[in-house]
């Protein structure tokens, strides 16, 4: 099998980071653990501010900033809910990227390692919920204002009482719907005693946490419940049956300013709430591709002082890279944004000849030492060659030598430049990176940033010039002008059937100006369908995709293919990977050349635009037939040991698709994946 166990140099998911190397990086890990004790240290609920962001320097690429804030969260698994934050790229609608991710990574599982949420299995989302409710009734208990005949007996129920036992407990779930605006009351008056006021009305908050966490099973109100949260608008109908009161329902037409400004309120909020509970942590990483633009470097600056000054219970992280952060990035800060990183900075060291043994260590574990390819690895000379000249390494350049050595013995000259790559070597990474995407359930899910970066930057052909635009509402905000056409971009995620009229209108209006213009909007299988089943405008919108709004439901290969090339010229900006950005930006191109040609295709007939791959399937629907694929994939692998995606597909029986295997795969904690560019490998490897 063609695995090599040192071929994986990037961590592009902190969740399933490797067993840390002793020693390496303990300083800045514990500073940063310090500054969390701050936050969770006293009584529920807690209004803790930092005085600062924490910056994490390395003096180069591959010295481990990611892999430290994956040693992080799995250092505070209970403790703190993590957001990982890859580089948004609009500044006008960046609070509204933070809070699409803070609200997709809520929905993940609360468990430390797990990609994917089992069957019957907590989120992150829900048990905020639970720690919120819960620490409402415990104060309002230990206060007397909650009366009760035990209530000593009645805290240390609400202590020892999970989510699943309290929602299956009919009269519980009927005792809290009817005392619903006095609880909400009781938590704002909590809330006050620590100086704390909510954006949105307490009672709108609570009424939508309840619903959603609650009633798992009504789909339809769940969904509504997430855009609420995504600061997105919702139907009158949908909002009164949650419990959202009319001032904190958005606006359906709201601009993209006023709409930006809505997320960050709804993030302060959540910092707010997180007080009952435990604290969040923003990870800013990837920072270089901050300095595309000015603008770009300049906003986050502008999100690093907002999160800092208004956001109670948080710790935001920063990671960077010496040379392009003060090169690109932080000559656009303000003084005032640069004030809001703390100090002393946490510098990140390199690996020692000792802590390269562990390390060699750790990634063997599983293979056959005996092997020819091992045996080069473990030779205590070439060890000892590889540390001759320099007493510290990056991690990166030193799993790069172990890479090399496994493959051919030789060891390559360290050398700075970066050649030119062939058109083989940018298609195999590219591969590789295409399949490591599609093992990641969470990726797959609808990414602005992502999409706006591939209709910004990777213009679709020679002769296609990209603007910037903003239309009358904001609801377009890119342009190609092509052949004499042009063609709209917006980005939306929500699911309002008003919302959907106002940009179907705004769009129709663009059309009748230029007859030869078109609008595009980008839909993943995860959101709903447009428009939706019952809708008054359905008749409207749906003929205005057969003229000119072309929405794009991507499949989950297009997907894959598309964050595979975003995330290429990620770590190839970062100087993650030997190619040179220009490069790659051309084989991008070339590459997507198909996506790119479906884009600009004139012809509404050809356009597709049917329901996405797959509806999306409410909770438990198929909890049973999960559980049991999950449990076949766990025996196979464990008792295979190794087994590539082909095989384990053979073995499994009633048939499954590729997708359905890794949202089965990614529950269990204790499979590696492997990815190269023909193959995906799974190893059982506890993470002991």
């Amino acid at each position: 099998m063609d695995i090599n166990p040192f071929e994986s140099v990037i961590v592009s998911e902190p969740r399933r980071i490797e067993r840390p190397v002793p020693g390496l990086n303990d300083l800045p890990l514990e500073s940063l653990l310090r500054q969390v004790d701050k936050l969770t240290a006293g009584e529920f609920p807690k209004a803790v501010k930092l005085p600062g962001a924490q910056f994490i320097q390395s003096p180069a690429p591959g010295y481990g900033k990611s892999h430290l804030i994956g040693r992080l969260f799995k250092q505070l698994h209970g403790r703190a809910t993590l957001i990982y934050l890859r580089p948004f790229t609009n500044p006008s609608s960046c609070w509204k990227s933070i809070l699409l991710k803070m609200v997709q990574e809520l929905e993940f599982p609360e468990s430390a390692e797990a990609e994917f949420c089992g069957v019957d299995e907590t989120n992150q989302l829900e048990a905020l919920v639970h720690g919120i409710l819960v620490n409402v009734m415990i104060n309002g208990l230990t206060s007397g204002i909650i009366r009760h005949s035990h209530p000593a007996g009645a805290v240390a129920y609400f202590q020892r009482a999970t989510l699943k036992r309290l929602r299956t407990n009919p009269q519980w779930v009927t005792w809290v719907e009817r005392k619903k605006a006095g609880l909400a009351e009781l938590m704002e008056r909590q809330l006050k005693h620590k100086g704390i006021l909510l954006s949105s009305s307490p009672l709108s908050w609570f009424s939508v946490l309840l619903s959603y966490a609650y009633f798992p099973k009504t789909y339809e109100l769940r969904q509504s419940c997430l855009d609420w949260l995504r600061g997105g608008s919702i139907d009158d109908d949908a909002a009164g049956r949650i419990g959202i009161l009319p001032a904190d329902r958005p606006f359906h037409d709201l601009a993209i300013d006023p709409a930006n400004e809505t997320s960050k309120n709804r993030i302060v909020d959540f910092c707010s709430l997180a007080g009952f509970y435990r604290p969040f942590l923003f990870c800013f990483d990837q920072t270089e591709n901050y300095g595309a633009e000015p603008s770009i470097a300049k906003c986050l600056g502008m999100v690093i002082q907002g999160l800092v000054d208004d956001c109670p219970n948080h710790m935001t992280v920063v990671t960077a890279n010496q040379h392009p952060w003060r090169q690109v990035v932080q000559p656009h800060w303000e003084h005032a944004h640069v004030d809001r990183l703390a100090r002393p900075v946490l510098e990140l060291e390199g690996l020692r000849k000792e802590q390269a043994g562990a390390l060699i260590a750790i990634r063997l574990h599983g293979w056959d030492p005996g092997t020819p390819q091992a045996k080069k690895i473990l030779n205590p000379q070439w060890l000892e060659d590889v540390f001759r000249q320099s007493r510290e390494i990056g991690i990166r350049h030193f799993l790069v030598k172990c890479s090399e050595q496994w493959r051919t013995g030789d060891i390559k000259p360290n050398t700075d430049s970066k050649p030119s790559a062939t058109a083989k070597e940018l298609e195999d990474t590219f591969q590789a990176y295409v399949n490591k995407i599609k093992t990641q359930p969470k990726r797959l899910v609808y990414d602005p940033d992502a999409l706006f970066w591939l209709v910004q930057e990777v213009a679709c052909r020679q002769g296609v010039a990209f603007k910037k635009f903003k239309s009358t509402r904001g609801y377009l905000v890119a342009r190609w002008d092509v052949d004499g056409r042009k063609v709209y971009f917006g980005f939306e995620a929500g699911h309002h059937f008003k919302r959907w009229l106002a940009i179907q209108q705004e769009a129709g209006r663009y059309h009748a100006a230029d007859r030869s213009s078109k609008v595009v909007f980008f839909r993943t299988p995860e959101l709903r369908f447009i428009p939706g089943p019952g809708w008054k405008s359905a008749h409207e919108i749906a003929a205005a995709k057969r003229g000119y709004l072309h929405i794009l439901v991507l499949g989950r290969e297009t997907m894959a293919q598309l964050y595979a090339a975003y995330d290429l010229y990620l770590d190839t900006v970062e100087g993650n990977l030997p190619f040179k950005v220009d490069q790659v930006m051309a084989f991008i191109r070339s590459r997507l050349r198909p996506v790119w040609d479906g884009i600009l295709e004139p012809a509404p007939e050809k356009w597709g635009g049917g329901p996405p791959e797959t509806d999306p399937t409410p909770p438990d629907e198929n909890g049973e037939s999960k559980k049991t694929l999950i449990h076949k994939i766990r025996d196979i692998v464990k008792r295979d040991k190794f087994l590539s995606i082909a095989d384990l597909m053979a073995r499994l029986s009633p048939p499954v698709s590729e997708e359905e295997l890794h949202r089965a795969r990614a529950c269990i904690a204790e499979i590696q994946v492997h990815t190269s560019p023909n193959m995906t490998v799974l190893q059982w490897r506890p993470n002991k």
